[in-house]
């Protein structure tokens, strides 16, 4: 999996470069996969661009079609301890957080999911959406809006004495998931 997300870059600028081949990108392509760490913790993600009326639809229900499906945001792997999420022990290795569409009228959610790494990116130029597998936990996904506008997925991941707390940030959206020490 380290080696597919290493050539990431490479491989969506080569597909960029290509004559013919770069109009075909979908808007919101991503230019390049981001790290964020913290102790015993590291956060992948693919930058993504911001879509309005897509985050709309996921948001609160719409027509945009990616904004009615389940987006994987990022792959976290737990590198040294486990991590307690919602009660649930998160164990060490790796899991998506996923941030799952508005249903019958009930707001996003935020999910952090077991799933086997091998299924996840097959096509590296779209917001993955994620595959079956174990749920850790899950919880509303409480966006705020803010001044800033982050045209692309921006993801921290700040360390405190007892949690975690990964920011996500996308557009003028930006909301926080905690895990805490376990």
């Amino acid at each position: 999996m380290k080696a597919r997300l290493a050539v990431l870059p490479i491989f969506v600028l080569a597909i960029a470069a290509v004559p013919g081949e770069a109009q075909d990108l979908p808007k919101n392509a991503p230019h390049f996969v981001k790290t964020v760490k913290a102790p015993g913790l590291e956060v992948r993600f693919l930058d993504f661009k911001w879509d309005p009326e897509a985050f709309e639809t996921l948001e609160k229900g719409g027509a945009h079609p990616v904004g009615k499906r389940s987006w994987v945001l990022g792959r976290l792997l737990s590198l040294t301890n486990p991590f307690k999420c919602a009660g649930h022990v998160v164990p060490v290795g790796t899991q998506l957080l996923i941030l799952n569409p508005s249903r019958e009228g009930k707001g996003p959610t935020l999910e952090l999911r077991y799933i086997d790494m091998r299924d996840v990116f097959t096509d590296l130029n779209v917001i993955a959406e994620p595959p079956p597998g174990q749920k850790y936990c899950e919880g509303p996904a409480s966006f705020r809006k803010v001044d800033a506008v982050a045209e692309r997925l921006e993801m921290t991941a700040k360390d405190g004495k007892e949690f975690i707390t990964l920011g996500v940030h996308i557009g003028d959206r930006q909301t926080e998931f905690k895990l805490v020490r376990y």
